[in-house]
């Protein structure tokens, strides 16, 4: 008669060490990557411990959810305004963390441990990071839980990527108004602009100069009005210089006549793209300097098999992708008062939000309008958050 599954957690660095081999061989994304999912710990002060569930069958692990202990804020807003809420322990399962055999049997056992820890007092809530809705672990985390304790605030996202390869010639696969709008502008280029540079950072030593140039072009964009996108802070340093370290920044700064004006800062690992942050500088918009950047830099990569673009709705990212998935963030709260109230006071923001926007539909409208043509003008051309909060 075959073994029951044996079900542990893995609290601590030396408790994963034997974990290891078989972690990268179920060949992680770049979050779940397992020297990563260590390094970010140590750098977020937010994270306490890693939070690792993994199902073994006679003795031999089948299956991992990668996550860890952070202490943070889970987001309560009403359009841009954000409720003060109390700070929480939550168990943050990384993006693409769920390895190994993901069956719906191992979804059940491993949403069934994230409940025990959550009734055992170990954590306020528990957050898949923009997981596949279509997965067994979503579904689990929707049906498990007590209706108290789910998630009635899910919002999906778009998730484009490239596969099969990137081929020379990307501009010959756009539609061709676009194909024409890249030729006019390019002909301005070259008309307003006596040096126009593409510089590519990849080195340990280079990581300062990126960050410089990245910050100028970032300290200008729409991005940072909205606190959102590359910045200078320790974390995103932190990052790329691990990055860097390890063979796979990518990080590309455009120049006009000598001035950084776009960015587009990636990771290449396992033949895999990261999209992390993109933004330009909206003095030079005519010039779609975002696309163009990403455009060349593209169409100079070599044995690649994917590009991921990460979460959200930009224009170019339907344009470039050809693989679409549709994910987001799954909370599941704990059975106490906080955890309730906190869950609570989320769902009735969000029902303030869809009144709100019933009763001033013209206002909604101005705002569909205004994203429209940002986003023909070429100035919604970043990436969803990185996968990895920072």
């Amino acid at each position: 008669m075959p073994l029951s599954p044996e079900i542990r957690v893995l609290r601590t660095r030396e408790q994963l060490k034997s974990l290891r081999d078989f972690w990268q061989s179920c060949e992680p994304c770049r979050d779940a990557d397992f020297d990563f999912f260590l390094f970010f710990i140590d750098l977020n002060p937010e994270a306490q411990r890693p939070h690792v569930i993994v199902i073994y069958e006679a003795g031999i692990a089948t299956a991992i959810l990668a996550g860890r202990l952070d202490v943070t804020c889970i987001p309560v807003r009403v359009g841009y305004f954000n409720f003060p809420v109390p700070k929480l322990r939550i168990f943050n399962f990384v993006y693409g963390g769920w390895l190994g055999d993901r069956s719906e049997k191992n979804a059940k056992l491993l949403i069934g441990s994230v409940l025990e820890g959550l009734r055992a007092g170990e954590a306020d809530a528990a957050m898949l990071h923009y997981a596949d809705l279509a997965s067994p672990l979503v579904h689990c985390a929707t049906s498990l839980p007590s209706r108290l304790c789910i998630d009635h605030l899910i919002e999906p996202q778009n998730h484009w990527v490239r596969d099969g390869g990137v081929e020379s010639g990307l501009l010959a696969g756009l539609p061709s108004n676009e194909r024409y709008n890249q030729r006019r502008r390019a002909k301005m280029r070259a008309t307003d602009f006596r040096d126009i540079k593409i510089e590519t950072f990849q080195a340990p030593d280079q990581v300062d100069r990126l960050m410089r140039d990245a910050e100028a072009v970032a300290s200008t964009s729409y991005q940072r009005g909205l606190g959102v996108g590359f910045a200078d802070t320790p974390i995103i340093r932190g990052r790329l210089e691990f990055e860097a370290h390890n063979g796979w920044l990518q990080g590309h700064i455009l120049y006009l006549d000598s001035k950084p004006v776009a960015l587009w800062i990636t990771s290449v690992r396992n033949k895999v793209v990261v999209s992390d942050y993109l933004a330009f500088n909206p003095d030079y918009a005519k010039y779609a300097p975002g696309m163009y950047l990403m455009i060349s830099a593209i169409e100079g990569l070599h044995d690649v098999d994917r590009i991921d673009f990460g979460g959200g709705d930009a224009r170019y990212k339907e344009l470039f992708g050809n693989k679409l998935q549709r994910e987001a963030t799954v909370y599941i709260f704990a059975p106490t008062i906080k955890s309730i109230a906190v869950n609570a006071l989320r769902t009735g923001a969000r029902a303030a939000h869809q009144s709100a926007k019933r009763s001033l539909p013209h206002l909604a409208a101005i705002k569909r309008r205004w994203r429209t043509r940002k986003s023909k003008s070429g100035q919604f051309e970043e990436p969803g958050p990185p996968m990895t909060k920072p």
